[in-house]
C-alpha cells in the first residue's frame, strides 16, 4: 500500500528513459492500509463470526440454486449446455507501461498473501490472493521466455465471507510428506475477512472444509504443516491445531491468545510463534505446538513491539530470526532478532548505519511496519536473510552484520520491484520467489555477489504475473461516444492500491486488449467517461482527489477547483464517488465531501458547491455523512446515500434536499448506493453494503422518496437476491424500467419486473464482489468491476439467464 504517486506521463510517451517524480498527496498520507481498514470497518462493517458463518452457508446455497452459472473446475466439462450469456473476463492481465520503473516489462497483479512452489517440481507454483482466492501455473519455468498460464483453482469453492473479494485468503501451505495436498485458511489480514479452513489433496481440483472448535477465526496470517497429521493456524483469534491430517481443527489451549503471526518450525517437534495484543511476544513449543511457553526477548532500546515476524531454516535445526513492528514509531525495528536456542531465548542484532544500508537507501523505508513484512532466510545457509518492507529490499549475508539493498520501488540505483513486501517462498533451485502489492517478484540470483544498478532480467524478473486476473477494482468507467470509432472498448478502472488504469491497444485492437496502464498512483476510486467525448475521463484518489483527462487517459491533471475540503481526511470520504449527469448536459458530473455534494458542468475544470438546504447536521446524535451520491441521468434530480440508513434526493423544483432522519434501512445502516431510474426519476433505488444478516439491503421508491419499500425478498422467502448479503451498485437497462440489474457480493442479479424477482445473469462469473456497473445504452452488454478478479463483460442480446 503506497502512498499516492504523480507521473508526468507524457515524457514516457516519448520514450524517455527517466526516474519517475513522486509527489506525495495533501491529506496526511492518505495512502495507508490502516486507514484503508478503518474506511472497510465505517463502510461495511467488521463482520463477526456469526455473520461469516452465514454468509458461508448462503454462498454454499447459491452455489447448489445456481450450480450451472458458476465456472467449473479445472479440467471439468459443462454437463449440459446453458442458454445464458456468457461472462468474459477483459482484464487487467498486464500492462504496457511500468510509471515507477525506466523499464516497461514488469507487470503486476493483485497482493499476494502466500506462495507455493513445489519441491518435487518447481515449474508448479500455487500464489494465494487477498481477494482473488488461490492460483496455480504448472508450467512457471523461470528459464522460459515463454508466458506462464496461471488458472484460478478456488472458483468452485462456495465461501464468500469477506466484505469483497472472491475468495478472501490468509496463508497456503503445502504438506510435506505430500505434494498434492495444500491446506488454505481463509480470512485476509487488512482487507476482507473471511472464515474456514479447506484441504485438497490433488491439487487443488477439488477443497474439504475442516471442523473448527474453540472459535471461530475470521483472519489467517499463517500455516505450519509439520507431517501427514499435524497442522497449526496462526488466526486473529490465536492459535489453532489438527492433529487428523486437517479433518478438524481446535483452539490450542495455553498457547498465544493475541493475534498469531508467525507459526514456523525447526523441526517436526520444536516451533515457535508471535502474538500481538494478548500475549505480546515470541512463544516456542517443544511438542510439536501442543504446549507453549513464552520466551524471553531483548527487543532494541526504546522500542515497543507490535506486529513480529520469526522466520526458521533447513540450515538450522536451533537458530532462527525475526522483525518487528515498533509500535512507538510505526517502523520496523532497524536488525534482527535473533535466537540460537529454538526460540527460548531472542537478541536484537542491530543494524550498522550504512549508506544504503537497512533501510537507509531512502527516507520512509521500513514504515508501515504493521503492514509490511517479509523475512526470508536461506534454506541452505541460516545467516543468509532477507528482508523486505514498504520501499525496498534488502539481504544480509552475515547474519545482520551488514546489508545490502538489493531493490527499490521508487529510487534509482537498484532494479525495480513493486512496493509493500508481505510473503516470500524458496523454489529448489534456489530462487526466491516474493509477494508484494504489485504481485510476484522473482529474485533469479539473489546471492549475486554485486546487485545490478538498474534492470537485469538474470537477477530479478518481475514479468511473470501476465495472466493472473487478482486485481481489486473499486469502480470502473465506459463509454459509447460517438466521436471515437473505439470508444465502445474503453475503459477506465480504480483499484486497490494499483492507481487508476485505463484500456490501452497491445497491437490487435483496442477491443481484444487486456492490457490496462496506470495514469493515476495510490489506490484508484471513482472514475468515469463522458457519455459524448470518448476523450473525456475523469479519475480519483482519497479524499475528493479528482483528476481529470481530455486525451483518453494518457495523462491526468488535478481538478478540484472549487472543492475546499478536497485533500482533507477529516472533511473528505477516504474512497472519492464520481457520479455522471444529465445526458444532455454530458459535461455534469457530481462529487461529495462529507457534509455537501458538488457539482460541475465543465467536465471537472471548476467545481461549486450545492446547496444544503434540507440536509441534518446530526441524525440520532451522529455527525451527518455523506457516503455517496447518485444523479438521474434524464434530468438534473441528485440523490445521497447517507449515514444512519438515511436518504435524501434533490429535484431543482423544490431547490432543497428532502427526506427524513428516520432509518430507511431498518436497521442496516450502511448505506451503499442510490440509482435514479432512467425513464423516470420519481423512481429511485437505495442500496445497502451493511453485514447484517437480517436486514434489507435492496430498496425503491417510486413516489420521489415519499415511501421506500424493501425489494430483496425475506430470510424465509427468497424472490432470487439472497437475502442479508451486501448490494454494491443497481441500475436499470436504459430505457427500460423493468428490467434491473444488481452487483452482490455473489455477482451480478437481474429483475424483469422491476425487481419483484431475481436470477443470476449470465454464465462463468465467480462467486465475487461485483462493485460497479456499466450498461451500454445501445443494450447491447453490461460490463461489471469486481473486487478481486478484475473486470468482466457479457452480452445482453444474448439468451435470458437461467431461470
Amino acid at each position: 500500500m503506497r502512498r499516492s504517486t504523480r507521473l508526468l506521463f507524457a515524457t514516457l510517451l516519448l520514450g524517455l528513459a527517466i526516474q519517475p517524480l513522486f509527489a506525495q498527496e495533501s491529506g496526511d498520507d492518505p495512502d495507508d492500509p490502516r486507514t484503508r481498514a478503518e474506511w472497510n470497518d465505517t463502510w461495511f462493517g467488521e463482520p463477526d463470526a456469526a455473520y461469516l458463518l452465514f454468509k458461508n452457508q448462503a454462498a454454499q446455497a447459491e452455489f447448489a440454486r445456481w450450480s450451472s452459472t458458476f465456472p467449473l473446475a479445472p479440467g471439468h466439462i459443462r454437463a449440459q449446455a446453458v442458454l445464458a450469456p456468457a461472462w468474459t473476463n477483459l482484464g487487467p492481465t498486464k500492462s504496457t507501461v511500468n510509471p515507477y520503473s525506466d523499464f516497461n516489462g514488469d507487470i503486476d497483479s493483485g497482493r499476494p498473501v502466500s506462495i507455493v512452489v513445489d519441491p518435487t517440481d518447481r515449474k508448479t507454483v500455487y500464489l494465494a490472493t487477498s481477494g482473488g482466492g488461490v492460483w496455480k501455473s504448472t508450467n512457471a519455468d523461470t528459464t522460459s521466455a515463454a508466458t506462464w498460464t496461471w488458472t484460478p483453482i478456488t472458483d468452485t469453492l462456495p465461501v464468500n465471507s469477506g466484505a469483497g473479494g472472491n475468495v478472501s485468503c490468509g496463508a497456503l501451505a503445502m504438506s510435506p510428506t505430500d505434494h498434492l495436498t495444500l491446506f488454505l485458511a481463509l480470512g485476509d489480514a487488512f482487507d476482507a475477512a473471511g472464515t474456514g479452513i479447506y484441504k485438497t489433496t490433488d491439487g487443488g481440483s477439488t477443497w474439504t472444509p475442516a471442523t473448527i472448535t474453540g472459535g471461530t477465526p475470521t483472519r489467517a496470517y499463517d500455516l505450519c504443516v509439520l507431517d501427514a497429521n499435524t497442522v497449526l493456524v496462526g488466526t486473529k483469534a490465536g492459535l489453532f491445531r489438527s492433529t487428523d491430517g486437517g479433518s478438524t481443527f481446535a483452539k490450542v489451549a495455553g498457547s498465544p491468545g493475541g493475534q498469531v503471526w508467525s507459526v514456523q518450525k525447526f523441526d517436526a517437534s520444536h516451533l515457535i510463534a508471535t502474538s500481538e495484543g494478548t500475549d505480546q511476544g515470541i512463544w516456542y513449543s517443544s511438542n510439536a505446538g501442543a504446549t507453549w511457553t513464552q520466551a524471553s526477548v531483548t527487543y532494541k532500546a526504546s522500542t515497543t513491539p507490535g506486529r513480529i515476524t520469526v522466520s526458521t531454516s533447513p540450515a538450522s535445526t536451533t537458530q532462527a530470526w525475526g522483525e518487528y513492528e515498533d509500535t512507538a514509531t510505526g517502523l520496523i525495528a532497524r536488525g534482527l532478532l535473533k535466537t540460537t536456542d529454538q526460540g527460548q531465548t531472542w537478541s536484537f542484532v542491530a543494524a550498522p548505519t550504512a549508506s544504503k544500508g537497512l533501510f537507509q537507501a531512502q527516507s520512509g523505508d521500513g514504515d508501515q511496519g504493521f503492514y509490511n513484512h517479509c523475512l526470508a532466510v536461506s534454506p541452505t545457509n541460516i545467516n543468509d536473510v532477507f528482508l523486505g518492507a514498504n520501499l525496498d529490499f534488502y539481504r544480509t549475508t552475515d547474519g545482520g552484520g551488514t546489508w545490502q539493498w538489493m531493490s527499490s520501488w521508487n529510487t534509482a540505483g537498484r532494479p525495480y520491484a513493486h512496493a509493500d513486501n508481505h510473503c516470500w517462498a524458496w523454489s529448489s533451485d534456489g530462487k526466491l520467489y516474493v509477494g508484494n502489492d504489485g504481485g510476484l517478484a522473482i529474485y533469479l540470483d539473489p546471492l549475486r555477489s554485486t546487485i545490478p544498478s538498474g534492470h537485469d532480467a538474470t537477477f530479478l524478473d518481475g514479468t511473470r504475473n501476465q495472466g493472473l486476473i487478482t486485481h481489486l477494482c473499486y469502480y470502473l468507467g465506459s463509454t459509447q461516444a460517438s466521436n471515437a470509432a473505439d470508444a465502445s472498448s474503453r475503459i477506465s478502472i480504480g483499484l486497490q492500491d494499483n492507481g487508476t488504469r485505463v484500456r490501452v491497444d497491445t497491437g490487435s485492437g483496442l477491443a481484444n486488449s487486456s492490457a490496462f496502464d496506470e495514469t493515476i498512483g495510490g489506490d484508484g476510486f471513482g472514475t468515469v467517461f463522458s457519455t459524448a467525448d470518448a476523450n473525456k475521463v475523469l479519475g480519483s484518489i482519497y479524499y475528493a482527489d479528482i483528476q481529470r483527462s481530455t486525451n483518453g487517459g494518457a495523462n491526468f491533471s488535478d481538478a478540484n477547483s472549487g472543492i475546499s475540503e478536497s485533500g482533507s481526511n477529516s472533511n473528505a470520504p477516504f474512497v472519492s464517488h464520481l457520479a455522471l449527469g444529465n445526458n444532455a448536459t454530458p459535461d455534469t458530473v457530481y462529487t461529495h465531501a462529507n457534509t455537501k455534494v458538488y457539482k460541475t458542468t465543465n467536465w471537472a475544470a471548476s467545481w461549486t458547491a450545492m446547496t444544503t438546504t434540507g440536509l441534518p447536521s446530526t441524525v440520532n446524535g451522529v455527525s451527518f455523512l455523506i457516503r455517496n451520491i447518485g444523479a438521474s441521468r434524464t434530468t438534473d434530480a441528485v440523490g445521497i446515500a447517507g449515514g444512519q440508513g438515511t436518504v435524501f434526493l434533490y429535484y431543482p423544483a423544490n431547490g432543497s434536499w428532502t427526506g427524513s432522519t428516520s432509518d430507511v434501512t431498518g436497521g442496516a445502516f450502511n448505506t451503499g448506493s442510490v440509482w435514479f431510474d432512467t425513464q423516470n426519476d420519481q423512481t429511485v433505488y437505495l442500496t445497502s453494503v451493511a453485514v447484517n444478516s437480517s436486514a434489507h439491503h435492496l430498496f425503491k421508491t417510486t413516489n420521489g422518496g415519499g415511501t421506500w419499500t424493501s425489494i430483496d425478498g425475506t430470510s424465509g422467502t427468497s424472490n432470487g437476491l439472497p437475502f442479508g448479503i451486501p448490494i454494491h451498485c443497481i441500475q436499470n437497462l436504459p430505457g427500460d424500467s423493468n428490467t434491473l440489474f444488481a452487483g452482490t457480493d455473489f455477482g451480478v442479479y437481474e429483475s424483469t419486473n422491476g425487481g419483484t424477482s431475481w436470477v443470476r445473469f449470465g454464465t462463468g462469473l465467480p462467486l465475487v464482489a461485483s462493485r460497479d456497473i456499466y450498461l451500454a445504452p445501445d443494450k447491447t452488454y453490461i460490463r461489471v468491476a469486481t473486487f478481486g478478479r478484475g473486470v468482466w463483460q457479457a452480452p445482453l442480446t444474448a439468451a435470458p439467464s437461467v431461470s
